[in-house]
C-alpha cells in the first residue's frame, strides 16, 4: 500500500481542508521554484493539480498531488523528502506522515519526530445522530443544509472564512472554506464548528462550548458526545 507524506498546515492529514494550503499559493511556489512544474496536459482545477519535480536525480518521476488543501506523495526517496521540507518552509506548512509525525531538516539529514499529545486537539466533541465511533452518522446523517439552517437561526454564530492555525512560524489566521463559528464565547474567540460529512466536530471544547453544542444538538434531533460516544 505504501506510505504517504504530506505538506499541510494541519497536524493530521485528514484535517488539511480545514487549515488549507490554497491553489494560488501552490501556483506561486511553482512560479518561484524552477525545479517544479504543473504539467499543462494534466487535470487541473483551483483546488487540484499535479506538481512535478523536474530535477529528480532518480528519474523516478517524483510528483506531488495537490488536493484537499495539501500536497501529498507516496513513498518519496530521501532527496525528494529533503526538498519537500524546503517547499513546506516556504509555504509555512509542515511535512507530516500518515501517523502525524513531523519531518524536519536537522542540518545534516531529514529526521522524523512525534509531537507530544498536547499538540493535538483535546476534548474533541461531536454532534451526531448516531455513534461517532460506530461509523459516524451514516444511517441518519446530519445534512449540510440542515446544519446551515440551524446556524442561520443562531444570533451568536457567524460564517467565517479564516481560522486560527498553528504553523511552523507560530499561530496565525489563515483563509479557509466557510465555517460556522460560535462568537458568543466569553473569551471573545470564535469557536469553529466543523461540518464533517455527516457530523459536527468541535476541537478543544470547554464546558461552555459543550453546553452550546447540547443546545444545537437538540435543534437537530441529535446528541452531543465525546470521543467515547458518551453524552456531554
Amino acid at each position: 500500500m505504501g506510505y504517504d507524506l504530506h505538506i499541510t498546515r494541519a497536524f493530521e492529514a485528514r484535517e488539511s481542508e480545514r487549515f488549507p494550503i490554497l491553489g494560488g499559493e501552490v501556483e506561486a511556489l511553482v512560479r518561484e521554484e524552477p525545479e517544479l512544474v504543473i504539467p499543462v496536459d494534466a487535470p487541473r482545477r483551483a483546488d487540484f493539480c499535479y506538481v512535478v519535480w523536474v530535477a529528480d536525480p532518480s528519474e523516478r518521476g517524483h510528483h506531488l498531488l495537490f488536493q484537499h488543501g495539501r500536497l501529498s506523495v507516496k513513498n518519496p526517496e530521501v532527496a525528494f523528502l529533503r526538498r519537500m521540507v524546503e517547499w513546506a518552509g516556504r509555504l509555512d506548512a509542515w511535512v507530516i506522515g500518515d501517523d502525524a509525525e513531523v519531518c524536519e531538516w536537522d542540518g545534516e539529514r531529514v529526521v522524523a519526530r512525534q509531537r507530544g499529545p498536547g499538540a493535538f486537539a483535546g476534548r474533541r466533541r461531536f454532534i451526531t445522530r448516531g455513534t461517532w465511533l460506530g461509523g459516524l452518522n451514516g444511517h441518519a446523517p446530519i445534512r449540510d443544509d440542515e446544519w446551515a439552517a440551524v446556524v442561520a437561526a443562531q444570533p451568536d454564530f457567524i460564517m467565517a472564512t479564516s481560522v486560527a492555525a498553528v504553523l511552523p512560524s507560530g499561530s496565525r489566521m489563515i483563509p479557509c472554506p466557510a465555517v460556522a463559528c460560535w462568537n458568543g464565547h466569553p473569551s471573545g474567540r470564535a469557536v469553529p464548528f466543523f461540518f464533517d460529512e455527516d457530523v459536527i466536530e468541535v476541537r478543544d471544547a470547554d464546558t461552555l462550548t459543550e453546553r452550546r453544542m447540547v443546545e444545537l444538538a437538540g435543534a437537530l434531533g441529535a446528541t452531543a458526545v465525546d470521543d467515547d460516544d458518551q453524552p456531554v
